[in-house]
């Protein structure tokens, strides 16, 4: 609709990360102001978003993006054993982590990428959790597809 911005016609950049996806927690005081990650997941996840970002804007001549950001992402979990094989599930367990802290970990990894200038410039997001071998799910092991557009008046 006018006014709201759009997003163009194909993303700025798709970004396929394999790995266990895990949250950006929260932090622990360790004492004289510092502060450390509780999930010890989170810093070799968001490397591999990282290293994964670095690798997919790298080829494309990409340049970080300064305006509004809007973002899709899927993230893949493997289905657990005792899940139903016949009867499609969703990883809503504690293992598979808050949709919004999974988002967070890659909002700070992109930022680290230089994809953007800093995570506050997403305006707009969709992110969920499938299991691999769901009907929707982008990738066949464990990871995250994120695409990235920057949103413009037109």
């Amino acid at each position: 609709a006018a006014g709201e911005g759009a997003a163009g016609p194909g993303p700025a950049l798709t970004i396929t990360v394999h790995g266990v996806p895990a949250p950006q927690g929260s932090k622990r005081h360790i004492g004289r102001g510092a502060l450390i990650e509780q999930s010890k997941r989170v810093a070799p996840w968001r490397e591999a978003v990282k290293h994964a970002a670095l690798a997919a804007a790298h080829p494309t001549g990409f340049r970080r993006l300064e305006g509004p950001v809007r973002c899709d992402i899927t993230f893949v979990f493997d289905k657990p054993k005792s899940a139903p094989k016949r009867r499609r599930t969703w990883p809503i367990t504690r293992s598979s982590g808050d949709v919004d802290k999974l988002q967070r970990a890659v909002f700070d990894a992109l930022t680290d990428a230089g994809v953007m200038r800093d995570d506050s410039q997403v305006v707009d997001v969709r992110a969920r959790k499938v299991h691999t071998g769901d009907p929707d799910a982008p990738l066949q092991v464990p990871g995250a597809v994120i695409r990235v557009w920057e949103v413009t008046d037109a």
